[in-house]
């Protein structure tokens, strides 16, 4: 997919999720809209973490992950990475040491479903 439908289909995946998000948490969620412009996450309004958002059959984790890093590094917020593939419910990698203050490696990451990364997010406030 090339161009205009890929586009497309990124800001669908981010506006599912937002809905999600919001039903979930009750916080309002929005797509950052500058994100093309400035280069950062796909969407605001979770208190502390910066959230990229794919859509992919083919999922390239390592790749997101660091683009996921480098985009909440420089927002000083806490990475998290959401995906999903069609007929496939989403996915949220997050770093451990993000949810458990006393691990300190910040290497080490978990996989998990929307509704657990929305619990970690509630617990934090």
């Amino acid at each position: 997919m090339a161009g205009r439908a890929s586009r497309s289909k990124g800001a669908a995946a981010e506006r599912e999720i937002a809905k999600l998000l919001r039903n979930e948490l009750g916080f309002c969620i929005e797509r950052n809209l500058d994100q093309t412009r400035s280069g950062g996450y796909d969407l605001l309004g979770i208190p502390g973490w910066a959230l990229e958002i794919k859509r992919h059959e083919r999922p390239s984790l390592a790749a997101w992950w660091l683009q996921a890093i480098a985009q909440a590094e420089a927002a000083q917020l806490k990475p998290a990475l959401a995906w999903r593939q069609s007929r496939k419910p989403w996915s949220v990698m997050i770093r451990l040491a993000d949810c458990h203050p006393d691990i300190e490696d910040p290497e080490p990451t978990i996989i998990t479903d929307l509704q657990t990364f929305c619990t970690i997010v509630r617990e934090e406030l």
